[in-house]
């Protein structure tokens, strides 16, 4: 991905777009009850999840249940990129018939575009878990998207052979976090390969770390106009932020790294780095099933998964929430509004559900359902699954920002790459005031 050079470009662009597909809200296709030759039906599935190695085995699997349906499945890797194309196919009257969505500050614009959950899953999303569900419930209180997976940060994907090999032991304190990272660095790796380049994993990160201090919980309240930005307990996690940069725990231009594929790609699979900040869906790179690991350079390594050591004052645990829902186009009608009911509950609480966590992209939210391993799978592999399991099952805050503005998150990860680069963490974070 290119690097943004200008974090008000980035900022004004963002804005724009969710503005111009505000002003089209209900605009779609006419021709959305058209079938394919033969009386089949054919559904645009627009995402950035499930991955291209995933959705084989899960469109397989469906096309199998359901023969007369074809998905036409496109999928962005990198989600801002994701949500530009939405809001293009939007803006060109052609919102997909099935789109992802996720909760946060955005959700409500995008669901807009949807069909309300009660027209076409009144019978069956009583099984999804009630509390998944209220996150994908409008302002007004409409429920827009099905949820289909939850996750949680901030976790960290680290290569046990290395960290072995280095004489390392994963770090518990702050102190602990940065002796690590310069060991590492010492002996030619790089540290923590954080994807800083992204503004929704830094507004993700922040989330968590803010929960730190005080009593939790600041961070929603200044999402919501209650308190300012610049609160005491907010400004001093964004310090807090900032160090994680100065004292070497992140890698140099780290800002200028993304997520996916580069801090992945580029840094942990391919040896260079130690570890890999992430959040929960990525515990499935410590499976022997892993279809991202095999063909890198860490193949052969022992790759597992820890909770990101505390910072602040508090433990304060994981953040969790609705990372992946369904929404169906309100365009629909007649042969493909039922097409696009059957998928969505076979992804939802049907077997793509099941076949779907078990890969770890993400934790179950069907009532009653949970992950199932091989057999083979190793020691450190169940352990990094029980203590992703474990955390998530322990949150007690948010994932994700609601209220203000629909840029917030974009908004405040531009601020936290201005910080990350030195800007006045007090004067940023004032910024999100106006």
């Amino acid at each position: 991905m290119k690097a943004i050079s200008s974090r008000g470009t980035l900022r004004a662009g963002t804005a724009v777009a969710v503005v111009l597909s505000l002003a089209l809200a209900g605009c779609g296709s006419d021709s959305q009850d058209d079938t394919g030759s033969g009386g089949d039906v054919e559904l645009s599935f627009h995402s950035w999840l499930p991955t291209q190695d995933h959705w084989k085995e899960l469109v397989s699997a469906y096309e199998a249940q359901n023969p007369n349906i074809k998905i036409n499945f496109t999928r962005d890797e990198d989600y801002a990129a994701y949500k530009t194309k939405l809001d293009n196919e939007i803006l060109a009257e052609e919102t997909p018939d099935i789109y992802g969505i996720q909760v946060g500050s955005s959700f409500d614009s995008y669901a807009g575009y949807a069909m309300p959950v009660k027209d076409y899953a009144s019978d069956w999303i009583g099984d999804v878990n009630a509390e998944s569900v209220k996150q994908t419930t409008t302002a007004k209180g409409e429920v827009a998207a099905v949820p289909i997976l939850n996750a949680g940060m901030e976790f960290y994907l680290y290569n046990k052979t290395l960290f072995d090999k280095l004489g390392l032991s994963l770090p518990t304190t702050y102190d602990e976090l940065v002796s690590v990272s310069k060991a590492a660095q010492s002996a030619g790796y790089s540290p923590f390969a954080m994807g800083a380049a992204d503004t929704w994993h830094d507004s993700d990160f922040f989330v968590w770390l803010s929960n730190q201090y005080g009593d939790g919980g600041d961070v929603y309240k200044a999402a919501k106009g209650e308190i300012p930005w610049d609160s005491d307990n907010l400004v001093a996690a964004a310090k807090a932020w900032q160090r994680l940069f100065t004292d070497g725990v992140f890698q140099k231009a780290a800002t200028t790294t993304t997520t996916y594929p580069s801090a992945r790609d580029d840094f942990f699979l391919a040896g260079k780095s130690i570890a890999f900040p992430t959040g929960s869906w990525h515990v499935g790179a410590a499976l022997s099933t892993s279809p991202e690991v095999p063909g890198t350079k860490v193949e052969k390594d022992q790759i597992g998964m820890a909770a990101f050591p505390t910072i602040g004052p508090r433990n304060a645990g994981a953040t969790s929430g609705v990372d992946f829902a369904l929404a169906v186009s309100s365009n629909l009608s007649g042969a493909k509004k039922d097409a696009a009911a059957k998928f969505v509950k076979f992804m939802a609480v049907g077997d793509g559900q099941q076949q779907w966590v078990n890969t770890l992209q993400g934790f179950p939210v069907a009532n009653g359902m949970s992950i199932k391993l091989g057999d083979n799978e190793s020691q450190l592999a169940k352990a990094s699954v029980d203590l992703v399991t474990t955390s998530l099952a322990g949150s007690k805050h948010p994932r994700k920002l609601t209220g203000g503005k629909d840029s917030l998150e974009t908004d405040l990860g531009v601020v936290l790459q201005n910080i990350a680069e030195g800007a006045d963490p007090a004067k940023e974070l004032a910024s999100l005031n106006k």
